[in-house]
């Protein structure tokens, strides 16, 4: 396995430990590449989108984001970005709103940027994940009128 590739893998079981440690009902859904997890978090018509993005020898800053991916209603996102500015101040920070023309998916992202070139920085972006993302899912399903939460299983990958 390429380095890079096992140092995402063992970050994202680290999450997985720190999001069970604290209790948190979260079923990671896939894997979907190296810098990318899909999380369930009691949303049926919806996920939450997890991703590491950028960090080279030269930047060792990774671009962290969670996102709440609705894969096929673009009624459903419409009904969300109506509600903008209220969403926008719940989460406390402006969110990027991606509608992917000509696609039926749709993204509402929140983004930071962290040093994750050292492991002992990577309990910081789990604390972030975890806020932001189940911060994220709350507003979204509440704004949106998206299905009903419900429970959710245990992980069943990685």
């Amino acid at each position: 396995m390429a380095h890079a590739k096992q140092i995402y893998l063992t970050y994202w079981r680290e999450l997985k430990l720190f999001i069970d440690d604290r209790g948190l009902d979260w079923t990671f859904s896939s894997f979907e590449g190296e810098n990318e997890a899909v999380v369930k978090i009691g949303s049926p018509g919806c996920k939450i989108c997890l991703s590491l993005i950028g960090a080279d020898t030269k930047n060792p800053k990774n671009l962290i984001m969670a996102s709440f991916w609705i894969p096929d209603s673009k009624e459903l996102f419409e009904r969300l970005k109506a509600n903008r500015i209220k969403v926008e101040a719940e989460m406390g920070k402006a969110l990027v709103w991606d509608s992917q023309p000509g696609r039926k998916s749709c993204w509402v992202r929140i983004k930071s940027v962290m040093d994750l070139s050292d492991p002992k920085n990577w309990p910081l972006s789990f604390e972030w994940f975890a806020e932001n993302a189940q911060k994220i899912r709350d507003i979204c399903h509440r704004f949106s009128d998206a299905l009903p939460l419900q429970k959710t299983g245990t992980m069943r990958r990685f």
